[in-house]
């Protein structure tokens, strides 16, 4: 699951309002749908069956506990998930209008009782980015995304309005931004970047899809801190994305090569941002037993107005990885072992605080100990402020249940 860290930490809401919504949500959905084992994982896979035609709801629990060796600092925090895609209305016989869903995506995050956060885990290590980005100091319950989607001219177009998560609608890749089944790290599970990735306002996004090919646009507020700020919409700062991207039909497996410009509005703390990303996944051998990945993300812009502000800024100027994954190995089906390089470079306001750029690792293996339980231990090595080699181990527990409904 997904970085978060800024989008957590905007605002601490009601738990009791969140366990009714969660009920709710589970009551509605039980009665209606079936198990679907089949199904696995994050937002991507609510989207996805919305573009089948199909409804889908999924309850998750993530847990992670996450110690660096040299420091000896422990991190443990939690993630309730209730995601989900309903179908509201179907098309009409013109093939105009196809398909509209409503997306949603309600979590509940928490630091296990007697472990520290993530941010100061990260602190203690002088690390120059988060090791996870569940990075909380106390309990927050909101909705992620939540929104409609219209899809219009035969599928080709896809209208999203709501509350929109741009970091999981650009640069998309099954290997990435999914930090309660793949990658833990920050650089990977999110962005330590830009500010357009954790935008959390209200927006609007359109995508065209074409043979081998596809474009969308669009923009969210980028101010929003509460729930359905409309308030803060009507002052008109947003973040705004455009992508274009290269991806050929194939009968198996994913080719997808997209490139990313965003510009975010200045804000009362920090600066006009600009910027572009890069991603690319390819997938190849039998059954698509490997997958090759990689984002790469620079910014301009996005500096504290004033020195209080500085520390709002993203701490990195530019920052990728490049990863190689090995799906089902050793004939495991659910399982998979993967890895990346990585590299991130300070910004000048970091600099000053005594941090070069950093480079690292990150290795996981995925074991799946029954049907939707998979258990994850990880391996980051990372060079810290003192210029050494940090090493933090890791262990994700995910219970997970799917359900679909035609």
């Amino acid at each position: 699951m997904m970085s978060r860290s800024r989008l957590y930490k905007t605002m601490s809401r009601a738990r009791k309002c969140g366990l009714a919504l969660c009920a709710i949500a589970v009551f509605m959905f039980a009665g209606l749908m079936q198990p679907n084992p089949t199904c696995a994982g994050y937002l991507d896979d609510a989207l996805e069956a919305g573009e089948l035609g199909v409804s889908y709801f999924q309850v998750a629990w993530t847990g992670l506990y996450q110690r660096s060796l040299s420091e000896g600092a422990e991190a443990g925090p939690y993630d309730f998930d209730l995601i989900g895609s309903a179908i509201l209305g179907r098309g009409t016989d013109s093939n105009v209008f196809g398909d509209t869903d409503l997306v949603f995506w309600l979590f509940s995050v928490d630091n296990m009782g007697g472990f520290g956060s993530t941010s100061e885990l990260s602190r203690k290590s002088g690390l120059l980015w988060d090791t996870n980005d569940i990075a909380v100091s106390s309990s927050v319950t909101q909705f992620g995304a939540i929104g409609l989607r219209q899809f219009l001219f035969d599928d080709r177009f896809e209208l999203g309005m709501g509350k929109l998560f741009p970091g999981l609608i650009h640069n998309e890749s099954p290997y990435t931004a999914n930090n309660s089944e793949t990658f833990m790290t920050k650089l990977v599970s999110a962005s330590a970047v830009s500010r357009y990735f954790e935008a959390i306002g209200l927006g609007a996004n359109v995508k065209y899809s074409g043979p081998g090919w596809f474009a969308q646009a669009g923009f969210t507020d980028v101010k929003g801190v509460e729930e359905f700020d409309f308030s803060s919409f009507a002052d008109g700062v947003f973040s705004w994305t455009g992508e274009i991207g290269w991806a050929p039909e194939r009968t198996e497996g994913t080719t997808v090569v997209s490139l990313l410009g965003f510009i975010v509005d200045e804000t009362s703390a920090l600066s006009r941002e600009t910027g572009f990303a890069i991603a690319a996944t390819h997938e190849l051998g039998e059954d698509q037993g490997y997958g090759l990945f990689g984002r790469y993300t620079v910014r301009d812009g996005g500096e504290g107005l004033t020195p209080a502000d500085r520390e709002q800024e993203q701490r990195l100027s530019s920052g990728g990885f490049v990863g190689l994954a090995l799906n089902a190995p050793f004939g495991q089906i659910n399982d998979q072992l993967a890895f990346a390089v990585l590299h991130g470079t300070a910004t000048d306001y970091q600099g000053s605080l005594g941090f070069d750029n950093q480079y690292g690792l990150e290795a996981y293996w995925k074991y799946s100990v029954a049907q939707g339980v998979d258990l994850t231990p990880s391996l980051q090595l990372l060079k810290n402020s003192d210029g050494d080699l940090e090493t933090v181990i890791g262990l994700r527990l995910k219970l997970q249940r799917d359900f679909t409904a035609p």
